[in-house]
């Protein structure tokens, strides 16, 4: 950019929704800080000579609770569902003493296992949403 702002990355904001970008500053084209909340943030006054380039990371927050939420995308959380209890028919399979409780569990645990594949294979490829690493965005043009 031909700017006057010395550090960009630290007053300039932007965000995605839907096909439309949004670059917003909290600055004037001098340089000079926004004084009044009302006009905080604004759209930017640059002159962008070579498109703009972005890169952001989406790492998903760990669960550590019972309480928390996981990080992924909503479509996916009666996959995830699915593959806890697999795991704990799985677990119960082999604690149990009885042969047909063992053999009830493990069937169980197949027929999550058979969800869970089917939610990730089947349709893992449309719901990436959350996928951890870098993401880069390269739009037209804005002069």
């Amino acid at each position: 950019m031909a700017s006057n702002i010395t550090y960009p990355d630290s007053s300039c904001r932007w965000f995605v929704e839907g096909d439309s970008f949004c670059l917003i500053t909290n600055v004037d084209s001098g340089g000079t800080a926004s004084t009044t909340a009302r006009k905080e943030w604004k759209a930017i006054q640059e002159a962008v000579t070579d498109g703009i380039l972005l890169y952001y990371y989406a790492e998903p927050s760990n669960v550590s609770s019972l309480g928390d939420v996981p990080d992924i995308d909503n479509s996916l959380h009666l996959a995830l569902v699915d593959y806890v209890k697999r795991c704990l028919y799985m677990d119960s399979a082999g604690k149990a003493l009885d042969p047909n409780a063992s053999a009830v569990a493990s069937n169980m645990s197949m027929q999550h296992r058979q969800r869970w594949d089917e939610a990730v294979k089947r349709y893992g490829v449309r719901k990436l949403d959350k996928v951890g690493g870098t993401r880069a965005i390269n739009p037209f043009s804005l002069v």
